[in-house]
């Protein structure tokens, strides 16, 4: 039988049994009860009752007696109490294979072993030549042993012999054993793997930490990027766009940038990259991702409950990370999709004490040809002015629009005194729209050109230490520079010049930030965190017009407005047993410009009621967890994206005569969580004020009112559950949510349905790994979102010569209906292979691949008669605007 079609029958066939012995693959508790009992007869009999196995040098347990008793304690806790006074340290490898060492300062003499020595290797998967990290790399019966890092790669330094052995060791594979005699004072050597076909399921399951998500202790989701094998419907591990396949997270408009979460708008959520505020996180408008998924290591998400670390946003922190592990040898490697290629680089510098890493991507203009670029496009343009305007090229009529964008990253990090860690890291992210429409007959001559250039550069410097075992250090000054320039040049009829009237919308946003953070645990039930933190943003919004054939300008518009805020804050960490863990929080703002203080209590509890408990169940796993708090915000964005029907949002922030948006939230909820389940489900509540309008992203034909008065409401319930039976795994996740929002000046003062107030999303990933080959499929499903139906009345009309009165369009009721609810199936495959100098893999998604007309939006065109002509008739035409249609996509990676 085929090994693949093997290994599938036999997770099927013990598939309880593997649910079952993944429970009991827990965390270790275990019991004691030695008097004046011998080290080595304890050790010997935890590894026959536990299934342990302990590696250490005869010497260093000889003529050592142990006494204690006590019953079920995390091992980790345990060994402490066992090696208490005997000058003994340990290091876990995995769940249950210890090192015990001496503790520094009381190892051997020189001259009482053997030499030191060093072996050193790369352990990687026989099949597909991917790296183990995690594998186990020891000498039996010595304290030398060491986990491979996530490259594969080990180093192995002590005191053994030529007639050692060297085992290798790695959950689901076999063990393999290499004398030592054969490997030293030799290159460092590649050892393959052999899947271990004849294994029980039990020891088939792999630790759930090779899953690309974990829930973290404070209420955070935490996604590590080589965990992730292949993305349905995009194929490249896409960062914004995977967020959304956890519940409460999702976007009105099918973007990866401007991401909805909880019931917030995509303004309030922080996004950072190594630190730095990203305020431009989409390419093409918002419709891919601006973070090359090369370049990024980790993830962390919080839906609201952050903690006082973090601040200014009111719904969501996402913090994403390059790699700080040290890079031991060049790197590089080069791929492309069907829309832009990319590079990355890393290698290390001054005899290995320096670690560089670069990565750059940029789009192609043969991309115009491309299904994906065309679909895409007219996600993002249709209904505008340049969708509208496509229905007359041909001829005399030239329309031609074309989309750039690029980003590139550099880090550079390095170990500095008494182990302290620095990082400066780069950020940069452009895109380009450059739209000409014009039509020449020889007898008439017009030219519109329409061009948008957006950018985001950004540098940071970061400093982590440990001062003590128990006092550590994080330091960070970051600055960010956005930009957005919008131009509309007109030409009627004069081909002499480039432009007879020229409109401009500029905008700039600088944010500048430094941040200590001090983190001191006072015991085992008290741990503090204080620290400061300064922020300076300064936004700036032009409006300004130029008639060359008048041979004026005019600015129209300049204003800008600053923040600078000081803030304290601080945590308090209580954990008075195993079963309750509290912090509270606080964030103190200070505005010293206007005198003012925005206070921000915050509040996290988590509750394990069955601590301790076993049976069929873990009690360990089983969560019951809460939080409150309050949130200030100082930004926000203006949706202005006037007959393009996109663009890029403006960024302002609070000053004189705007007031600094509020928001309070609470959330309930419990989970459970195995090595190879999690079931997680919440209840949330959360109510904002001090919102703006020019937020709101309008229907052509309504007067938006200048107000910073509203209101808006959300509450919901996300569940999440995920389950791995290797070599499947599956994710199920849906969010039930409903968003009001409300305005004294819009809807007649009453609460309305927000525009991205999408009751019901449901997504069904699956993820299957077979040798070479990754395979991914997601359902996604979602009801409709609002939409506002207007009514046609009459309206004076001062321009029309033939009637005093002309038709209007009456948005009288906000979002009174709703769109047809979506159903989308995305795909994706992806084949890897190794080679002895380089790897690679290469992919297919299809986006949308049952083709479905999905609604995201309905526009609404009033067409009357010219104004010379009797204003007797109207005619009103109702505009779908749609996601993309079935969409390929091909990737392709290699690395050296």
């Amino acid at each position: 039988m085929n090994p693949t079609v093997r290994r599938i029958v036999l997770v099927c066939l013990f598939a309880v049994q593997m649910v079952a012995s993944a429970i009991a693959q827990e965390e270790l508790f275990v019991s004691a009860n030695f008097k004046n009992t011998a080290l080595a007869a304890a050790l010997q009999e935890w590894e026959k009752a536990y299934g342990l196995s302990f590696s250490f040098d005869d010497a260093a347990v000889q003529d050592k007696f142990v006494t204690c008793v006590f019953k079920k304690k995390p091992l980790a806790e345990a060994l402490q109490t066992l090696l208490a006074g005997t000058g003994l340290d340990f290091e876990t490898l995995d769940r249950r294979y210890v090192l015990l060492k001496w503790k520094p300062g009381r190892e051997l003499p020189p001259d009482s072993g053997p030499p030191p020595m060093s072996l050193c290797g790369s352990i990687l998967d026989g099949e597909t030549g991917e790296p183990l990290p995690g594998a186990i790399a020891y000498i039996p019966n010595s304290p030398s042993g060491t986990a491979a890092d996530e490259k594969g790669g080990f180093t192995l330094n002590g005191r053994f012999t030529q007639k050692d052995s060297l085992k290798i060791s790695y959950l689901g594979y076999e063990v393999q054993t290499v004398a030592v005699a054969d490997l030293l004072n030799k290159p460092c050597q590649s050892f393959s793997m052999k899947f271990a076909e004849n294994l029980m399921p039990d020891i088939i399951i792999r630790d759930f930490a090779t899953d690309m998500v974990q829930l973290g202790s404070d209420g955070s989701f935490h996604f590590k990027k080589d965990k992730i094998p292949t993305m349905p419907g995009w194929g490249e591990p896409d960062v914004m766009r995977i967020l959304q396949l956890l519940p409460g997270i999702g976007s009105a408009d099918e973007t990866p940038a401007r991401l909805n979460v909880r019931g917030g708008t995509p303004d309030q959520n922080l996004v950072l990259w190594e630190g730095i505020p990203i305020y431009h996180t989409g390419h093409f408008f918002g419709l891919y991702d601006a973070f090359n998924s090369y370049a990024v290591d980790e993830v962390d998400v919080w839906r609201g409950n952050f903690g006082a670390t973090y601040g200014g946003r009111n719904s969501s922190v996402i913090d994403i990370r390059a790699s700080d592990a040290p890079v031991e040898k060049i790197h590089w490697g080069a791929g492309m999709n069907l829309l832009s290629v990319q590079t990355f680089f890393e290698a290390p510098l001054f005899k290995k004490k320096y670690s560089l890493r670069v990565s750059n991507r940029r789009s192609y203009v043969d991309g115009l040809q491309s299904t994906a670029y065309q679909n895409f496009f007219n996600q993002a343009f249709q209904n505008g002015k340049i969708a509208l305007q496509e229905v007359e090229k041909g001829g005399s009529v030239i329309w031609q629009p074309t989309v750039s964008f690029g980003d590139a990253n550099l880090k550079l990090n390095w170990q500095g005194r008494r182990k302290g860690r620095h990082a400066i890291s780069f950020y940069y992210s452009n895109d380009h729209l450059d739209y000409r429409f014009s039509r020449d007959d020889s007898t008439y001559y017009t030219e519109t050109r329409d061009l948008i250039d957006a950018e985001n550069v950004g540098l940071s410097w970061q400093h982590q230490a440990d001062w003590s075992r128990n006092f550590h250090i994080r330091y960070k000054v970051a600055v960010s520079a956005f930009s957005n320039h919008y131009t509309l040049q007109y030409n009627d009829g004069d081909r002499e010049r480039p432009f007879t009237y020229r409109w401009n919308t500029d905008n700039e946003m600088a944010d500048f930030s430094a941040q200590f953070h001090h983190q001191w645990k006072v015991g085992k039930k008290h741990a503090l965190a204080a620290g400061y933190q300064l922020s300076v943003q300064e936004a700036m919004i032009v409006y300004r017009d130029t008639n060359a054939v008048k041979q004026e300008a005019h600015i129209w518009s300049n204003d800008t407005a600053r923040t600078g805020l000081h803030t304290l804050y601080a945590e308090y960490n209580f954990r008075p047993g195993d079963k309750l863990d509290l912090t509270f929080g606080l964030r103190e703002n200070f505005f010293p410009t206007r005198s003012l203080h925005y206070p921000e209590p915050r509040l996290n509890v988590n509750w394990r009621p069955f601590y301790g408990k076993k049976g069929r169940l873990d009690g360990d796993g089983f969560l019951v967890k809460g939080s409150l708090g309050s949130y200030y915000q100082f930004v926000f964005q203006i949706i202005d994206y006037g007959d393009l029907g996109a663009g890029e949002p403006l960024w302002a922030v609070a000053g004189k005569d705007i007031p600094a948006q509020q928001l309070a939230q609470v959330t309930l909820g419990a989970a459970y969580e195995t090595k190879s389940l999690l079931v997680d489900g919440e209840f949330y509540l959360k109510g904002s004020t001090n919102l703006t309008s020019l937020n709101l992203r309008v229907d052509k034909g309504f007067e938006r009112p200048l107000a910073f008065n509203g209101e808006s409401a959300a509450a919901g319930f996300d569940f999440l559950i995920r389950k791995r039976l290797p070599p499947y795994s599956v994710w199920l996740s849906y969010s039930l949510a409903g968003v009001r929002q409300q305005f004294p000046e819009l809807n007649g003062g009453q609460p309305y349905p927000a525009r991205h107030d999408i009751r019901h999303r449901l997504n069904w990933v699956n993820m299957l790994a077979l040798n070479r080959w990754d395979f991914a499929a997601n359902l996604a499903l979602r009801s409709g979102s609002p939409y506002s139906r207007p009514r046609v009345v009459e309206a004076s009309c001062p321009e029309c010569t033939a009637d005093s009165t002309s038709y209007a369009l009456d948005f009288d009721q906000l979002n009174n209906l709703r769109l047809p609810g979506s159903v989308r199936v995305d795909v994706s495959a992806t084949y890897k292979w190794s080679k002895k100098r380089s790897r690679g893999k290469a992919g297919l998604a299809i986006y949308n691949l049952l083709n479905r007309k999905n609604f995201l939006d309905k526009d609404f065109l009033l067409e009357t008669p010219p104004l010379d002509e009797p204003q007797d008739s109207y005619q009103l035409q109702e505009l779908g605007r749609l996601a993309a249609r079935i969409t390929p996509s091909f990737f392709v990676l290699v690395e050296w």
